[in-house]
């Protein structure tokens, strides 16, 4: 039998996206504790998950429950790092993690280093990557049903609220997660981030919503590089309902193509096109893949009550528990989450610089902020103060 606490630490009983029902259809695991910023909402959220303890500081928690596993579900990723280091530091097993990982390759770095030197195996919430849809994709790639992978094309919500950079940042880490997976690591990256119509300086860097750290950018377009000559874009546009087309993925072969919109919990169908150079026409070419649906029972829900993204997240923290007791990568690990950090922060590197940027970065801050820091200190030469 294995313990899991759950650290909420929003003060509004908010988790994630539903990340603190991941360990409920797992007998194997009895969630103890939880832990948000007031003890009140943790002990509301400890009543609905059954946990005997509730904290209103995540330290404390850490410190006095020596839990197997934790899940760090706070939205607001400048939080995540410090609650992954402590976690790691109080012994966790393992550690399910929202996405996006943590804002920076710097972050990243630390953490990396740090699970590698405790032996703490950690998971982030990237659940497309067990989506059915995602792995008949991945399938049929391999088996050559579009020839040979030729290029990608991913975008965004492109909504009013947060297109572009923020966009990029919350859900085109899914995009960037998913390209990757299907070709490997990405080499090097050029992007053009533009804002009001004009590419984007330093000046126009702001705080991002949920303290996402500095951004800009109403308006992103990002080409990456990867192996084989396997070429993928990603666009966002700050623009209004319906201009564009669904948040997604679609893949180009040699020999067809594959589209797959909207996220797992959609409901959207994998489409396969074999004839697209016959499009655009009056009669469309795609047809759509049959995919089985996520086996309820076999994840333990056995009365069919749990909606797809528990199932999800039940699936990542089954894998977490696996790779703890084999000793070998979760699905989604904490390098897999810094190869995001790295893309997302490269595409505003391309864009302030206007120039290709290759990987591994070789600045591991945000761009933005880095760039403040040395006019400053700048500024600070010029003048004589220390």
């Amino acid at each position: 039998m294995y313990t899991a606490v759950v650290i909420g630490a929003t003060g509004a009983g908010n988790y994630g996206h539903d990340l603190d029902l991941a360990w409920q259809l797992i007998p194997a695991v009895e969630v103890v504790a939880v832990a948000d910023l007031d003890e009140e909402p943790a002990r509301a959220k400890a009543d609905q998950l059954g946990a005997r303890q509730a904290f209103g500081d995540f330290r404390e928690m850490l410190h006095l429950v020596q839990a197997d596993f934790v899940t760090v579900c706070v939205r607001r990723p400048h939080e995540r790092c410090e609650m992954m280091l402590a976690a790691i530091e109080a012994g966790a097993k393992g550690i399910y993690c929202e996405k996006p990982f943590v804002r920076t390759p710097a972050e990243a770095d630390a953490i990396v280093e740090a699970a590698e030197r405790a032996g703490t195996k950690i998971q982030v919430a990237h659940n497309w990557r067990v989506d059915p849809k995602v792995l008949r994709m991945r399938e049929m790639v391999r088996a050559g049903d579009i020839g040979r992978l030729v290029a990608m094309h991913a975008t965004g919500k492109n909504d009013s609220r947060r297109g572009g950079a923020e966009d990029l940042a919350v859900l085109g880490v899914h995009q960037l997660d998913l390209m990757r997976r299907f070709a490997g690591d990405p080499r090097q990256l050029s992007a053009n981030v533009m804002q009001a119509g004009r590419p984007v300086g330093i000046q126009d860097a702001r705080e991002g919503n949920e303290n996402l750290g500095l951004m800009a950018g109403d308006q992103v377009f990002a080409t990456l590089l990867f192996d084989h000559g396997v070429t993928g874009t990603f666009s966002s546009v700050r623009t209004g309902r319906g201009m564009h087309r669904q948040m997604g993925i679609e893949l180009v072969g040699s020999d067809g193509m594959l589209s797959l919109r909207g996220g797992p919990t959609t409901g959207q169908p994998l489409l396969i096109n074999r004839r697209p150079e016959l499009d655009p026409g009056v009669e469309s070419n795609w047809e759509a893949v049959p995919v089985p649906p996520l086996d309820a029972e076999a994840l333990g829900d056995a009365e069919g009550a749990a909606d797809v993204r528990q199932l999800l997240h039940s699936t990542m923290t089954r894998d977490l528990i696996e790779a703890v007791e084999q000793d070998r990568r979760p699905i989604c690990d904490a390098i897999d989450g810094r190869w995001i950090s790295e893309m997302v922060m490269a595409v505003h590197e391309a864009g302030l610089s206007q120039q290709t940027v290759r990987f591994p970065l070789k600045v591991r801050e945000n761009p933005y902020a880095a760039r403040r820091q040395m006019a400053l200190a700048d500024d600070q030469g010029r003048s004589g103060l220390p």
